[in-house]
């Protein structure tokens, strides 16, 4: 059985001072891939000259800020290859990244392979997201509950199995990485972590801009009508704890802002 090859889809909306370093991240890959399909849904398109020049880079210009989770969907659609490795334009991938999830998906068979998250600059894992889990029902447990640490860029899955499931879900405004992953478990999907594959992470903590926080409330509200069904009393309360908090700071920074 020979290992599987690898598509990287890199979603980009008007952040060129990202880009080119997370796409140098994946050129240099110990293992790289054998595509990067870079979806352009910005207001003002990708210079291509200011991008690193190589032959393995597909930049594709969708409808501007048509979101992120069809841009991801529209990467898969257009992927050739066995795993779907999804990356954020903000972020970058340790060297060994690729190698480390193309392995662990040849080594246990999984068809969700999770990396993990560590702070770009100081290289320490972030306190709180490292997606740890014991097997995948634990996995939908915590899910639930609060993001565990299953973001844009350290979910690959086989591409097959991605369309099993419905996508990245657009109505969810944030959030959608871990509700992908967790509509492919409620279907009994196989995940598993791969340890050494380390996403450099651009972390902005508990603290979202102002403008953020109306998409955070409502992106954490649909999250919960969602899958209602799906957890018990205390998710359920935890949930609605969240979405009140995100609320009352809305109403602090509306406040503060007309003093």
């Amino acid at each position: 059985m020979s290992k599987p090859t690898i598509s990287v889809i890199i979603p980009t909306c008007d952040r060129p001072e990202y880009l080119k370093d997370t796409l140098i991240s994946v050129i240099n890959q110990t293992v790289p891939p054998q595509e990067i399909l870079v979806i352009d849904n910005g207001l003002v398109p990708v210079d291509q000259n200011l991008l690193p020049k190589d032959k393995l880079i597909k930049v594709i210009r969708a409808l501007p800020r048509f979101g992120v989770s069809q841009a991801r969907n529209m990467g898969a659609i257009l992927a050739s290859f066995d795993i779907l490795a999804f990356l954020d334009d903000d972020d970058e991938w340790d060297t060994c990244y690729l190698e480390n999830v193309r392995d662990t998906h040849y080594e246990t068979g999984a068809n969700v392979i999770l990396g993990r998250l560590r702070d770009r600059v100081s290289k320490k894992p972030i306190t709180g997201k490292q997606a740890i889990f014991y097997n995948e029902k634990d996995l939908i447990k915590k899910i639930l509950f609060r993001n565990p640490g299953v973001v844009g860029s350290n979910t690959s899955v086989i591409r097959h199995h991605f369309f099993l499931g419905p996508g990245y879900d657009q109505s969810i405004t944030t959030g959608q990485d871990k509700a992908m992953v967790l509509d492919l478990l409620l279907l009994g999907t196989s995940v598993k972590m791969a340890e050494n594959a380390w996403v450099d992470f651009r972390d902005e903590g508990d603290r979202p801009r102002q403008t953020e926080l109306s998409k955070l409330s409502q992106g954490k509200r649909r999250f919960m009508i969602k899958y209602w069904h799906n957890m018990n009393w205390y998710q359920r309360f935890f949930n609605i704890l969240m979405w009140f908090k995100v609320n009352i700071r809305r109403l602090v920074f509306s406040f503060l802002k007309y003093l």
